[in-house]
């Protein structure tokens, strides 16, 4: 007998009788490694052969441990090709999209930038996408007609203000002149004294309205830092007569400092609306309080003994109450400069007192 078993593991040959005849067959067995310690799993054939005029019996097998391991290794690897093939992609993607966007990154940042003010802008620049060319090609022609736009409105409410109040100074001085004749009527000064009292509420409207329109369009560029208590002190001190007159009780209850970052004559405009405002919609010996708590600058007044419409209290022409000296766009002022420097502005409605709050966003302080 031939036994090539000892000499590999995975060959075995048996002489056996001649004319016997084995069948071919191939199985999967357990077959003990004396390496491994245990059985291990292994693929065999076994078939006959006629060597030499001899006949053998002669067993092949091999263990599928490799193999397996073989395919283990195979799949890491073609994982990790495949990975780094995503990669490789995902980074090259990037680059190419960062490079065919960068125009239209450009013209974003130009958006976003874009500010009409601007004396001397910079137009967008043609680029070798056709469609990016034609966005900044359509954009160049949009902002070159606002700021066009721009200037021409800001040249009329220039000259509108000159123009406007010119004459209505001029018809008020000669009312003026006509009410110190001494050979008018009773009815005559009256009808005077009308004419004098709609002249000079044309006069505000139209200051009102101007100044509304600088606001919208942005025409107070220069901001400051201002301090509020003194800026408050500042109007209490303006409005002492209206404030005595109606003897009103004006009350500080600011335990703490604050400023808000905004125009100095807009943030003017703002505090002496609403101590106006409070003044005169408030009843004799009433109060007006005005206290600083947690950022928040707040401004209460007695007055109607009921809330007001907070839906429409800061819309323009909106009459809080019957008085004829008021032209209904005190808060419509106030809201708008508030909105152009990131200011909250609110009102409410507590305790028989009518309360108006501001505080500025965090990221417009300085």
């Amino acid at each position: 007998m031939l036994n090539v078993f000892e000499a590999n593991n995975e060959v075995y040959i048996k002489e056996i009788e001649k004319g016997r005849i084995i069948p071919q067959t191939t199985k999967d067995t357990l077959l003990y490694s004396d390496i491994e310690k245990e059985y291990i799993s292994n693929k065999m054939i076994a078939l006959n052969a006629v060597v030499n005029g001899k006949n053998y019996h002669i067993k092949v097998w091999k263990s599928t441990i490799e193999y397996d391991e073989l395919m283990e290794v195979v799949f890491v690897v073609f994982t990790l090709l495949l990975v780094l093939l995503f990669l490789v992609t995902a980074y090259i993607n990037i680059k190419i999209s960062k490079l065919i966007w960068k125009p239209f990154k450009s013209t974003l940042d130009y958006i976003k930038d874009f500010n009409v003010n601007t004396l001397h802008y910079k137009k967008l620049e043609s680029n070798e996408i056709t469609e990016f060319s034609e966005l900044n090609s359509s954009i160049n022609l949009m902002t070159s007609k606002m700021i066009n736009d721009y200037n021409n409105q800001k040249k009329f409410t220039e000259n509108a203000s000159h123009e406007f109040q010119t004459p209505l100074a001029i018809i008020k001085g000669k009312i003026d002149l006509l009410l110190q004749e001494n050979t008018l009527n009773e009815e005559t000064m009256k009808l005077l004294v009308s004419i004098e009292e709609a002249t000079s509420r044309l006069s505000r409207i139209n200051k009102s309205l101007l100044l509304l329109s600088k606001i919208e369009n942005q025409q107070y560029e220069k901001t400051d830092t201002v301090a509020l208590l003194p800026l408050l002190e500042k109007v209490k001190t303006l409005n002492e007569d209206f404030i005595l007159d109606k003897k009103l009780q004006f009350v500080y209850e600011a335990t703490e400092e604050l400023d808000f970052r905004i125009n100095s004559e807009l943030c003017f405009i703002l505090i002496n609306n609403l101590v106006q405002n409070a003044i005169r919609h408030n009843y004799k010996n009433g109060q007006i309080i005005v206290s600083i708590k947690n950022k928040t600058l707040i401004i209460s007044n007695t007055g109607a003994l009921e809330p007001l419409n907070e839906n429409t209290i800061f819309e323009r022409f909106e009459k809080k109450s019957s008085n004829v000296n008021s032209i209904g766009l005190g808060l419509a002022i106030v809201k708008e400069i508030a909105e152009a420097n990131s200011i909250n502005i609110s009102y409410h409605y507590k305790n028989n007192a009518h309360l108006f709050s501001l505080s500025q966003f965090k990221n417009m302080v300085t």
